[in-house]
């Protein structure tokens, strides 16, 4: 059984109002946060998937929150990326950007976070991907972000090498764990106690690629992402050798 956050539950309803309404449509929603978007297609749209098509985009690849596309069979050859009622946001500065100060300017500017897409923050330039409805009003109401001015504009994708903004900005660790448990790597990883991880994970604060656990004997492997509410995220990379006293020596990348 899937564990719901309180602060992803409103989303999820949102997602369902919309399937009661894709009949004969394409409806669209706002950007799902990743844990949102895993719940609502492995368990709202698989009991729909004989009536209903998905799709997700975030503006680009590799995106993180995505906007989600629900539609009848009939267009099923309709939707594309190009369909996406997303705009992208280009923010440039005389002084270094970071993703906290250009997500508070714009919340504080009375946006709704589900309006926002990822932020993609590179020294002194950063893109911002925003549903449609919103980017005039950012391009023509923001100038400032904290108290230095910025200049704004929407651009069009085929404008931008997009590559140029994402950044691997985690740090590499080799760790030694007894097992692959959940707890062991959340308690290695981020060099906290064995206790505390543990505590963690029963109370809901640890996701393996989105989907809460509360056991902390949950084996992860090769790949998986492990998120830990106010600790950060780290991803299993590799996994390297076990010694002879049978411990683990795995690679993670985490990220604060």
């Amino acid at each position: 059984m899937y564990y719901i956050p309180e602060e992803n539950k409103f989303e999820i309803l949102k997602v369902k109002n919309l399937l009661e309404r894709c009949y004969g449509n394409i409806e669209y929603s706002d950007f799902l946060s990743p844990f949102a978007q895993r719940y609502i297609t492995d368990v709202i749209l698989k009991d729909e998937s004989q009536h209903v098509f998905y799709q997700a985009w975030g503006g680009y690849e590799e995106a993180e929150r995505k906007v989600l596309a629900i539609f009848d069979a009939i267009y099923s050859d309709k939707v594309d990326s190009s369909h996406f009622p997303i705009e992208i946001i280009l923010v440039e500065s005389d002084t270094m950007l970071s993703h906290r100060q250009i997500l508070g300017t714009f919340i504080g500017q009375g946006l709704k976070r589900d309006k926002i897409g990822d932020i993609l923050v590179k020294e002194h330039r950063a893109l911002v991907f925003v549903k449609e409805e919103v980017s005039f009003f950012i391009a023509t109401h923001i100038n400032r972000i904290g108290k230095d001015r910025v200049k704004i504009e929407t651009v069009n994708k085929d404008e931008l090498d997009i590559s140029q903004f994402i950044q691997n900005s985690g740090k590499k660790i080799v760790c030694s764990v007894p097992s692959m448990r959940v707890d062991a790597i959340v308690s290695h990883a981020f060099g906290i106690s064995r206790e505390e991880a543990n505590a963690l994970v029963r109370q809901f604060k640890v996701a393996v690629n989105w989907m809460y656990i509360d056991k902390p004997s949950y084996e992860v492997k090769e790949g998986d992402l492990i998120s830990v509410r106010h600790h950060g995220r780290l991803k299993i990379e590799k996994v390297l050798t076990t010694t002879k006293k049978g411990r683990i020596s795995i690679e993670v990348l985490r990220f604060s």
